[in-house]
């Protein structure tokens, strides 16, 4: 799959690969995954929150973490808990598993998110670390922050935890939006999900990181403004990663830089 080879690109070294591939393969991780779209879908009527989603953020966060680290230290590395790859770890590991507590109930999810993810978190980091637990201690509650921070429900207080949840904003193409809308429903919320066309995160030019955003309709401001925006004012990180959104609606081209 090509957002997999994406991710690898990301992770760069071999030991964090090989515990995506041991993420992305994992059966009891696939079937909470797999079960929170059951719950956000089927009985909800809400969208997508499966596994392209997991990886979507996965791809996202890991992005913008290597466009801001040029200049923004991650907490890890500032505070010497560990160093880049640890920190790219803890963002791997809290972007994948944010909403796997949609499987218990979808109000307040990110504090199931946390409970279902502390005992799958803790297997993958002996699987990094061995058996160092003061590492895992420390980096544990940095994964456990991230998860549930990602509505912007919590303020982050590290620069991991901020972008997952901007990672997670950044989800919004085409009827993925992370707004939850009900399905058959005419109303703001699906159609400024499906008036967005693309969402790409690159390097800045006034800031270390520019998200663009292309709609075919300006319904989907309302997306980019209520939800990605109030994420990156809520993640600390807006001093450092610019928003820009095009509208190309009858002929017209309209932008904005937030």
């Amino acid at each position: 799959m090509e957002i997999d080879g994406e991710i690898k690109k990301l992770l760069k070294e071999k030991e964090l690969i090989r515990i995506y591939d041991e993420l992305s393969s994992d059966k009891e991780i696939k079937s909470l995954v797999r079960y929170a779209n059951i719950v956000s879908i089927k009985r909800l009527g809400y969208n997508d929150h499966g596994e392209m989603h997991s990886k979507i953020t996965t791809r996202n966060a890991l992005h913008l973490l290597n466009l801001i680290s040029s200049k923004v230290k991650p907490n890890i590395v500032k505070e010497k808990l560990g160093d880049y790859n640890d920190a790219k770890l803890a963002v791997m590991l809290a972007a994948y598993l944010h909403d796997i507590g949609i499987g218990v109930n979808r109000k307040e999810h990110e504090r199931f998110s946390v409970i279902l993810a502390q005992p799958i978190v803790r297997r993958m980091l002996y699987s990094y670390y061995g058996d160092n637990e003061k590492k895992i201690s420390l980096i544990l509650p940095i994964i456990l922050e991230g998860i549930v921070c990602h509505m912007a429900h919590y303020k982050p207080t590290s620069v991991e935890a901020g972008v997952v949840s901007v990672a997670d904003g950044c989800d919004m193409a085409k009827g993925r939006a992370r707004i939850p809308f009900r399905i058959g429903e005419r109303d703001i919320h699906e159609y400024s999900s499906m008036a967005i066309d693309e969402v790409s995160i690159k390097r800045g030019k006034k800031k270390l990181a520019k998200i663009t955003v292309k709609m075919n309709s300006a319904a989907g401001v309302f997306q980019v403004e209520d939800i990605l925006l109030t994420k990156l004012r809520n993640s600390g990180l807006k001093e450092y990663i610019e928003v820009e959104s095009i509208v190309s609606e009858r002929g017209n081209i309209y932008k904005d830089i937030y």
